[in-house]
């Protein structure tokens, strides 16, 4: 450990309550909801509008029409996840949804409207329609700047371009946490610290999700002490269209949902002999379904949307259809072209119902967050709500933390910040990200075997002395956490040895019932990576890793 006085001339502090990493929808309305509990920073990465919620173009799934329930709710989330969810969880998230909707009522966001009554779209794996939407295909950028709005309303403290970096621990308990700007390195003490810093999809060479989302909370929430499980498991988008430059952009599943058609390069709809719900299958067999055609015919596969009319798609789907107009595809008569991609991690911090992680004062939701709501595979428009649901949930408990905030330095500082790579591990480290990137989209993608990610193994164990260090730039912190992110997510994927929901194998093609109450899970609690397979445990029980 470092002395704090070797730091002290070169850290700034400051004091809060609450302090929250990520601006997307859970950390907003986490924010909002304790804005009345104490004083509130929200930490972004880069601006407020810079992670994935920003894009969410479907919705947010809650029953809300006379035919749905929170029951028909609970079941279509729990088929979609393999049956491999956790039921308690479930029931909070469908049984709370109405409420968090009526919430962003009252905040003033306005939901679409038909006849005066709220407009219900359809997605895959949904029995009912109770998908609800802003702004035709623009839920996620309407949500946000509405969020925002209130959040600077209630007066909310924000800090853009921050770097989160480390949490602070000392005696099992969080004090606060370390973030880096071009101003320098600082410290804010808090009574608790919130994680909402979304997944880690840029370990992939194509994925849906934003530039910044690279897994840096699931790295602090590890180094700090918390439990990483259920990694193995990563969604697929199945319809992301390519274009000829940028960044791959996301075809809403409500694009399906209203009934467009998936057809091969000869027209044919090859998901009629795939799956009951043919198009409106759950994302994993629809996104195997694809690679398996684009296999067998050498060519792309397409969606066509041209049956649904040329003046409902422009007001049903603004957004789809004006970027593609950027690229000279007109989807009123145009198929669009669509591939799977990297979309979601199902995985993530162990947390209870309340949000609570192992660490006492440390909380994660949304999508860092393992709730077990998603179980193997999540069902559309359930992340939006995940983030609802488990945020106000996240800040009703955080606000009952009565812990006075030490706004000193901790004494000791871990070595982290005394770990200063040489010339040559800056220069591998800026060197791999791209080839990090194409390797786990190759061989430990939407279809995995042994040989494949053993391959990415061996390359990981050589690059893994790397995230030993603290970098100079965000940048390479970044690829540092994704290495250490790709490590887990592989080795969790070579111990599940089956198929289940989005972890699909082509070596082992079945699901092994031995498993089916298994989960792997990750722990650094002496400061060693270590892995050990674990039966399903609730939070308060005691995991020991060695």
């Amino acid at each position: 450990m470092t002395r704090a006085g070797d730091y002290s001339q070169r850290i700034s502090t400051a004091v809060t309550d609450f302090v929250i990493v990520g601006s997307g929808v859970a950390g907003l309305f986490t924010a909002i909801r304790l804005a009345e509990k104490g004083r509130v920073t929200v930490l972004s990465k880069q601006d407020l509008i810079a992670g994935n919620t920003w894009f969410a173009q479907g919705g947010i799934a809650a029953a809300f029409s006379p035919e749905d329930s929170p029951t028909l709710h609970f079941e279509d989330t729990w088929k979609a996840g393999n049956y491999f969810g956790d039921r308690a969880a479930i029931s909070v998230l469908v049984e709370e949804a109405p409420a968090r909707i009526n919430d962003l009522v009252d905040l003033g966001i306005r939901f679409d409207r038909t006849d005066g009554a709220i407009a219900l779209g359809r997605e895959g794996a949904h029995s009912m329609k109770r998908i609800l939407h802003i702004g035709g295909d623009a839920t996620g950028r309407e949500l946000i700047e509405s969020l925002i709005q209130a959040a600077k309303e209630a007066g909310i403290r924000f800090i853009e371009d921050a770097f989160a970096e480390h949490i602070a621990v000392e005696d099992g308990r969080c004090r606060g946490l370390f973030y880096s700007t071009n101003g320098g390195l600082h410290y804010i003490a808090a009574r608790a610290v919130i994680i909402a810093t979304g997944g880690c999809g840029q370990i992939y060479q194509f994925t849906t999700n934003a530039p910044a989302v690279t897994g840096d909370g699931l790295v602090m929430a590890y180094k700090a002490g918390a439990i990483l499980r259920d990694l193995e498991f990563f969604q697929f988008h199945p319809t992301v269209f390519l274009p000829p430059e940028g960044q791959p952009f996301l075809i809403s599943e409500a694009v399906r949902g209203e009934g467009a058609y998936l057809v091969n390069a000869n027209g044919e709809r090859f998901m009629l002999q795939q799956h009951e719900r043919a198009e409106l299958g759950p994302r994993d067999i629809v996104a195997r379904a694809i690679v398996e055609e684009q296999r067998k015919t050498k060519d792309f596969v397409y969606l066509d949307l041209r049956h649904l009319g040329a003046d409902f798609i422009p007001r049903r789907f603004p957004t789809i259809h004006s970027r593609c107009l950027e690229w000279k595809l007109d989807i009123t008569k145009d198929l669009i072209p669509v591939t799977p991609a990297a979309h979601y991690l199902i995985g993530g911090v162990e947390v209870d119902l309340d949000g609570r992680t192992a660490v006492e004062n440390l909380y994660a939701v949304g999508e860092v967050a393992s709730t077990g709501v998603h179980g193997a595979n999540r069902l559309a428009s359930n992340s939006l709500l995940e983030g609802l649901v488990f945020g106000h949930r996240v800040a009703m408990e955080a606000a009952k933390n009565g812990d006075p905030v030490n706004k000193e330095l901790p004494l000791e500082l871990p070595l982290y910040f005394n770990s200063v790579p040489d010339r040559e591990a800056v220069k591998e480290c800026a060197a791999l990200r791209r080839d990090l990137a194409w390797m786990m989209w190759h061989k430990v993608g939407l279809i995995r075997t042994e040989e494949t990610m053993l391959e990415m193994k061996r390359a990981l164990e050589k690059w893994l002395p790397l995230t030993r260090y603290r970098y100079s730039s965000p940048e390479l912190n970044e690829t540092a956490n994704m290495l250490l992110v790709a490590m887990m997510m592989t080795e969790a994927a070579l111990l599940r040895r089956e198929s289940r929901g989005c972890h699909y194998r082509s070596d082992f093609t079945e699901s092994d019932d031995t498993l089916a109450g298994k989960q792997i899970a990750f722990r650094d609690a002496v400061g060693a990576n270590a892995v050990k397979q674990l039966p399903r445990a609730k939070l308060s029980d005691k995991i020991s890793v060695k």
